[in-house]
């Protein structure tokens, strides 16, 4: 499965549960919540797993750099929202209309990614090559899951994946050590 096919699975994925949670939220159904917490997993793992193979990839070659950078943005904003929802949920804040934004940005970061993001990475990457970066994706992912939705790791990994490549396993040890390596 090449990496388009593996983030465009995830996407179709994300989109279902973004409708379920709309209507949750309309009908003031319960289920709001695990649909929340399914939905927050799913996309954090899967934003850290394509920041650190693709976007990473990417920005090695030296292709779109300023695309990649604005994706990276677009993760932490939905990363954000989805927190925020679980908090506006207890003081019954507006919460329908946090979902459908968050809903609407989701839905064009899928598109950009899915038109602009993929049209860079077939510039750059062999069939070959996206065959294995879907590998990896599907691996990291995994990894990245086993952390849940800390926000606390979930920002320790966004700021990995934000460095360039050759200074992320540093950077990941000396966080992990508490910082007490000389830099």
């Amino acid at each position: 499965m090449t990496i388009y096919d593996a983030l465009s699975k995830d996407h179709r994925e994300f989109e279902r549960l973004l409708d379920r949670l709309l209507d949750a939220s309309k009908a003031g159904d319960d289920s709001w919540k695990g649909i929340l917490d399914e939905l927050r997993r799913g996309v954090i793992a899967h934003a850290r797993a394509e920041e650190s193979v693709l976007y990473n990839a990417l920005r090695e070659a030296d292709q779109s750099k300023d695309l990649v950078m604005h994706s990276y943005g677009e993760h932490a904003k939905a990363e954000t929202e989805m927190h925020t929802l679980g908090m506006a949920k207890m003081i019954d804040a507006n919460w329908t209309s946090l979902v459908e934004k968050l809903r609407k940005d989701l839905l064009h970061h899928i598109q950009e990614e899915e038109s602009r993001i993929y049209d860079a990475a077939r510039q750059v990457f062999s069939q070959e090559e996206a065959t294995q970066i879907g590998a990896a994706f599907e691996r990291m992912k995994i990894e990245m899951a086993k952390d849940g939705d800390s926000m606390v790791e979930s920002t320790i990994d966004l700021v990995a994946n934000l460095l360039p490549p050759r200074l992320t396993a540093a950077f990941r040890k000396n966080v992990k050590s508490g910082g007490s390596q000389a830099a």
